[in-house]
């Protein structure tokens, strides 16, 4: 195996770690946001039964299913799931700069000498800093980057333009639409939050008649708006986008 193959191999493997811990992240994040939202809807609607059987069995159902969130959020999103993503994918990236400017000849790679000797010790030093989450790594296939030398103009394109252009800019593209449809469902929200207390301070707690608590529905509403706010607090959205843009810039 040439060195670029290895280092190609190398930075497959931690570059799917990476997305794998990342989608396993995002996973548990939606999985949580969904439950929270139905727990805190089976709360209000056992509180609006009279019934005292079915009542229970319901809000027996939505304490059960908050109860999963924390412990999800304790068990799946904890800092070290965190922290073994973003060292993952730093790894990955650390051996895709090497590999780079390895086949662009550049320093310290420059003399013919020895630049192999010095690839292979900067992957070793590069992974021995990932050792303690080897037991996270996942099969991958070959990486992103070049098998053979690479002139200027090459690096420029396959190395700058097409990663500006082809990921950092579309990613973050993605990550503000995300971030800009959450941010209008829970403007909705807590707008109809605020139009419904008012309402309730005005004509009473049930001012249809139909025999339903409307302070219920504003405590629905305001939890779900702000569950979807720790959502996009969670999931970093906004800076991610600002982040990448300004690394595509």
């Amino acid at each position: 195996m040439t060195p670029w193959e290895e280092m190609a191999s190398r930075q497959g493997v931690w570059s799917g770690t990476a997305d794998n811990l990342k989608h396993n992240l995002a996973r548990a994040r939606w999985i949580t946001l969904c439950l929270s939202v139905l727990g805190a809807l089976l709360a209000a609607i056992a509180s609006q039964i009279t019934s005292e059987a079915p009542r229970f069995h319901i809000a027996i159902g939505g304490a059960l299913l908050l109860a999963v969130v924390s412990f999800l959020t304790s068990r799946l999103m904890g800092s070290e799931h965190i922290s073994a993503w973003v060292r993952a994918r730093a790894a990955s990236e650390a051996l895709k700069r090497e590999a780079f400017k390895f086949a662009a000849r550049a320093a310290p790679y420059d003399e013919s000498a020895n630049r192999v000797q010095r690839l292979n010790v900067e992957r070793e030093r590069i992974e021995r800093d990932v050792d303690d989450i080897l037991d996270r790594v996942v099969a991958s296939g070959p990486g992103r980057t070049p098998t053979t030398d690479v002139t200027p103009d090459e690096y420029v394109r396959t190395r700058v333009r097409n990663q500006a252009e082809h990921f950092y800019e579309p990613e973050a593209e993605a990550y503000r639409r995300a971030a800009a449809r959450l941010r209008r469902v829970e403007f909705g929200l807590s707008l109809a939050a605020t139009v419904v207390t008012a309402i309730v301070a005005v004509a009473g707690r049930d001012p249809t008649g139909l025999h339903f608590d409307f302070i219920a529905l504003t405590a629905v509403l305001t939890t779900v708006a702000g569950a979807i706010l720790a959502h996009i607090e969670a999931s970093r959205y906004e800076f991610l986008v600002t982040s990448y843009r300004a690394v595509a810039r």
